[in-house]
């Protein structure tokens, strides 16, 4: 049975819902439940990264392309689920993929080679992809327009909040926990306690209930029907390839992955090595920071995104493009400067402005791209942030991170230049040579700004884009015959 009917509230688009706001809170709650398993388990490998480059032996650029195994899967397997879920039942899907990336996250804990681990991360984005296409679209279709910038805001809130306790828990048991099985190390132990929780998520998302597609645009339901039984059609994912407020989002959002994905994997690392955080403060410490922070920065950006928009769809774009030139000089504050304070500080404030522009830009996405099309424009958006994103930046940071590191290297006019600023070599996880993260990760500021220039210059076609969205579902025939 379907739930009862009611209305949203004061919305600008004046939209009535099919569905309940309980029913949509249940289900809210229920994806937000395993989206911080997802990044818990994701972000485990951030905090032991170090103990697993000692166990088999691998420099930065080994230890960075680790997390690229995992993008590469996940960016290209999105394509895929995106296409399913534009056809098939989503719960259903969602399931598989949760039990997917939990098994692969306890695989980890039994590789016995540096490919295994690699293989294991694989496998995790295979399985996370499926959860990243579809839970944006099921929320997309039970919250309409005007909160959906607050929405998704608060639904990736579980990105930081997982990453934060990932590190804190893997932190924590890398080091203190090697005695909880015996003749298993403590990062093993890490992965296997981590994903034991996404299993049980796996089995509850098959009882989750499918919503219509659309069902929160205030369309007849009729229609709504029909559009899913009609589907996309090739002329539909063309006209998405050339959507501008979707590519300009997408873009947008793929140079804001580069510099957080970077930081995301590094930043522990960082304070350990460069800053001379003893291990466990400092996985807590980032963990600390990368909650409140985002609490903060999504919470704001969700929260103007949803009242400004409504005066001005255009805000969509002002709001991330803003927050993204805002991050910048905190961002070079945090790597460079030498007081424990104002790196903390810094480091907490460029965060946050770079979680501002989440919530805005997926609700773009969701505002300007017809319901039977969603699945594959996030899709699509997962693998274009990624691939043009922290595919490249992890390993890259890494690169330039043993390259710079190379004394003779750092005696030439540039070497002296990076000195002079603070970014100077340090010992190498071996203890045989030397890496230096400063320089490495100084390639996310550029990252930063040209995500601030293309969302800026996206904003001149949300308003255009989201009319012409609403009027073609509203255009949608219906067979006679045909009822709600």
């Amino acid at each position: 049975m379907m739930p009862a009917t009611d209305t949203l509230g004061p919305e600008s688009d004046d939209t009535t819902r099919i569905y309940s706001r309980e029913f949509a809170l249940r289900m809210f709650g229920v994806l937000f439940a395993m989206n911080l398993i997802d990044y818990v388990d994701r972000y485990v490998l951030n905090a032991v990264l170090p103990e697993i480059q000692s166990t088999f032996s691998m420099n930065d650029t080994q230890g960075g392309l680790l997390a690229t195994y995992f993008l590469i899967s996940y960016s290209a397997f999105s394509p895929f689920v995106g296409w399913a879920g534009d056809r098939y039942r989503r719960t259903y899907l969602l399931a598989l993929g949760v039990g997917v990336w939990s098994l692969a996250t306890v695989g980890t804990a039994f590789a016995d080679s540096a490919s295994h681990v690699g293989l294991a991360r694989a496998f995790l984005g295979i399985g996370e992809a499926t959860y990243g296409v579809l839970a944006p679209a099921l929320l997309a279709d039970v919250f309409a327009r005007g909160s959906r910038s607050r929405v998704m805001s608060f639904f990736t809130l579980a990105i930081p909040l997982g990453g934060a306790i990932g590190m804190a828990l893997g932190g924590y048991i890398a080091k203190h926990g090697g005695g909880l099985i015996p003749g298993m190390e403590g990062w093993r132990i890490a992965f296997l306690i981590s994903g034991i929780p996404g299993l049980i998520a796996a089995f509850c998302a098959l009882f989750l209930p499918e919503p219509i597609r659309g069902a929160s645009e205030g369309v007849d339901t009729a229609k709504l029907k029909a559009a899913e039984r009609q589907g996309a059609s090739g002329a539909d994912y063309r006209d998405l390839l050339v959507n501008s407020s979707y590519t300009y989002s997408v873009f947008g959002m793929a140079m804001f992955t580069f510099a957080i994905g970077a930081l995301g994997l590094w930043a522990a690392t960082f304070l350990t090595e460069v800053k001379g955080f003893e291990k466990v403060r400092a996985t807590s410490t980032l963990g600390l920071i990368t909650a409140g922070s985002s609490i903060l920065g999504m919470s704001i950006g969700g929260w103007l995104g949803d009242r400004l928009g409504k005066k001005n769809p255009k805000w969509l774009f002002w709001i991330p493009g803003t927050a993204m030139f805002a991050a910048i000089p905190f961002l070079i504050a945090a790597l460079l400067a030498k007081s424990e304070p104002v790196t903390l500080a810094s480091l907490f404030i460029a965060e946050m402005f770079l979680f501002m522009n989440i919530g805005p830009c997926n609700a773009v996405i969701a505002n300007v791209i017809p319901p039977t099309l969603r699945s594959a424009a996030f899709a699509i958006s997962l693998f274009s942030i990624h691939f043009l994103g922290d595919v490249w930046s992890n390993p890259l940071v890494g690169y330039f991170s043993d390259t710079f590191g190379d004394p003779e290297l750092m005696k030439t006019s540039f070497g002296g230049l990076l000195q002079s600023i603070g970014a100077t070599p340090t010992p190498s996880p071996d203890g045989k040579g030397f890496r230096n993260l400063t320089a490495g990760l100084l390639i996310t500021v550029p990252a930063v700004f040209l995500s601030g220039v293309v969302l800026f210059a996206g904003a001149r076609h949300i308003p255009r884009e989201m009319a012409l969205m609403l009027a073609r579902l509203k255009a949608t025939k219906v067979t006679p015959g045909e009822t709600n």
